[in-house]
């Protein structure tokens, strides 16, 4: 059996017994809710699924542009070895501010 047809017939049971004491309005107000409920649920969820998957892509390419020594602004001149410090730095600020 699937969770999918657990959950309907648990679902069929719980609303026979609200619709024999509450009567059929209430009843279609709580499967309105639940309905309501389930929709936010799995826009909240893709939200999230999106979000990371955005991150990740993100991180990816922060990481491949510091491997490669690149930066967000590449000037024409060399970088004393201190500013070097200092961007690394800033792109390590960078990937944990993505990871909060």
């Amino acid at each position: 059996m699937s969770a999918d047809y657990i959950l309907r017939e648990k679902l069929e049971t719980l609303l026979k017994g609200v619709n024999e004491n509450y009567g059929k309005i209430l009843t279609n107000e709580l499967l309105s809710r639940l309905e309501n409920t389930i929709t936010d649920f799995n826009d909240e969820v893709l939200s999230l699924l999106n979000e990371l998957k955005e991150n990740a892509t993100l991180k990816e390419k922060m990481m491949k542009d510091i491997k490669a020594g690149k930066t967000e602004e590449q000037t024409s001149e060399k970088s004393s070895p201190v500013e070097e410090v200092r961007d690394m730095s800033e792109w390590e600020k960078r990937l944990e501010t993505l990871s909060n």
